[in-house]
């Protein structure tokens, strides 16, 4: 049998990411993973791209959940405006000025073609209007970002249309938030160490970590969808009133739960019953929005729970040796 080739995926999901971050920490120290020898792969999209990019920058996972746990009401404090300020309506709701600074100082100048293991961070090109990868060099056969700074690469995929301003690269491409195509970029992953790195499908395994998926979804009834959607001003635009923030929760969770049931297929298996993808997400009865910081003590609750009892699939998953 040929040896597996891991790739290790993180969903989108904004300050949720301390769910996906807390597990990292609880598998450091149950195992002492090297992340960049342990994967062969590391993808993320949106608050995802700060997990992977922080692994590949040889940040260990505590240094992550301490980030999101030390910053994560910095980075989503709203601009400081009159709820009736007009100017609001041209404006994201959060400046990206922190989380700017916050990764630079964690990442430094470290440049995409400096990081020697393959890190995918998918984007969205609005400027070109279409799909724009952000990739580390590749055996020196893609080398396109090579000086684009992972910080930049980053706040790029972070910057969630509506919650932060787009990213301009290289005076070329505005970048925004990968989660608009592919919220759970596990699917581009292995596409690419298939093609790109010649790794048989067959051998490839994908640990693959949400930020949760909410149960809350539209009413269904006519009279109770017009209702919600005229409820508050929190809305999608004077007209429609869609609720800005559950139709976005609505579009990352369809991105992700297609992803993973095309990547299953992919291997020629079911998503209910795959050897070769292992999914750890969790379900809510709650809404979930993107800026829940107030709730970080529930989503690092979940998160040991998940680990607690997830942790013997893991370690078979991953052949750890020596694991319980």
């Amino acid at each position: 049998m040929s040896t597996p080739f891991y790739i290790l995926s993180f969903d989108g999901g904004g300050f949720r990411g301390i769910f996906a971050a807390h597990i990292l920490k609880r598998m450091e120290e149950e195992w002492q993973i090297d992340w960049q020898k342990q994967f062969g792969i590391l993808a993320g999209a949106s608050t995802g791209a700060i997990l992977a990019a922080g692994l590949a920058c040889n940040l260990t996972a505590a240094q992550l959940t301490k980030f999101y746990e030390t910053h994560g009401r910095a980075i989503f404090t709203s601009r400081l405006r009159s709820r009736f300020d007009p100017f609001k309506l041209f404006t994201s709701r959060y400046s990206s000025r922190k989380l700017k600074e916050l990764l630079e100082k964690e990442l430094g100048d470290t440049l995409l073609g400096q990081v020697e293991i393959p890190l995918i961070l998918p984007t969205v090109d609005i400027g070109n209007g279409c799909v724009h990868v952000l990739k580390s060099k590749y055996n020196n056969t893609f080398t396109r970002d090579c000086k684009v700074r992972v910080s930049d690469a980053v706040l790029a995929s972070c910057s969630a249309p509506t919650y932060f301003d787009p990213v301009v690269i290289d005076d070329k491409y505005r970048l925004v938030d990968g989660g608009l195509w592919a919220n759970n970029p596990s699917l581009v992953a292995a596409i690419d160490a298939n093609y790109r790195l010649k790794i048989p499908l067959e051998d490839i395994r994908v640990l693959s970590i949400g930020t949760g998926k909410s149960k809350v979804f539209y009413p269904r009834s006519e009279d109770k969808f017009r209702d919600c959607l005229l409820r508050s001003w929190q809305g999608w635009g004077f007209v429609t009133r869609w609720k800005r923030s559950k139709f976005i929760d609505l579009i990352l969770n369809l991105q992700s739960e297609n992803a993973h049931n095309m990547l299953c297929l992919l291997f020629g298996e079911s998503p209910l019953d795959s050897k070769q993808v292992l999914r750890l997400n969790f379900e809510s009865d709650q809404p979930l929005p993107l800026d829940s910081v107030s709730k970080r003590d529930d989503w690092i609750s979940v998160a040991d729970h998940t680990f607690t009892h997830h942790s013997p699939k893991i370690a078979q998953f991953l052949s750890i040796k020596g694991a319980n």
